[in-house]
């Protein structure tokens, strides 16, 4: 569960968990005009639970979300495409 917790539409937008796996959660997405398109920058802030041992599983989270966010330019990408036929 998340909350956007800053709201500055057409430049940035930033959720927070309220409820969920991480201890902290805190995603700032920005925009911005690049060479005639849209460039989307992602931040992301977050801490794991059971620290220390939450740390161990570092590696395999960031793994993770470098997979998502993947996914998620790939996805855009080909919306796009097909919005501009």
């Amino acid at each position: 569960q998340s909350e956007i917790t800053c709201w500055d539409p057409p430049v940035m937008f930033v959720d927070a968990q309220r409820r969920g796996p991480y201890k902290c959660w805190v995603h700032t997405h920005r925009f911005r005009v690049d060479d005639g398109g849209t460039l989307i920058e992602d931040a992301v802030e977050y801490s794991l639970p059971y620290w220390p041992l939450g740390e161990l599983m570092s590696p395999l989270v960031w793994r993770q979300l470098r997979r998502i966010f993947h996914y998620r330019q790939r996805a855009i990408r080909a919306y796009v495409s097909e919005s501009a036929r």
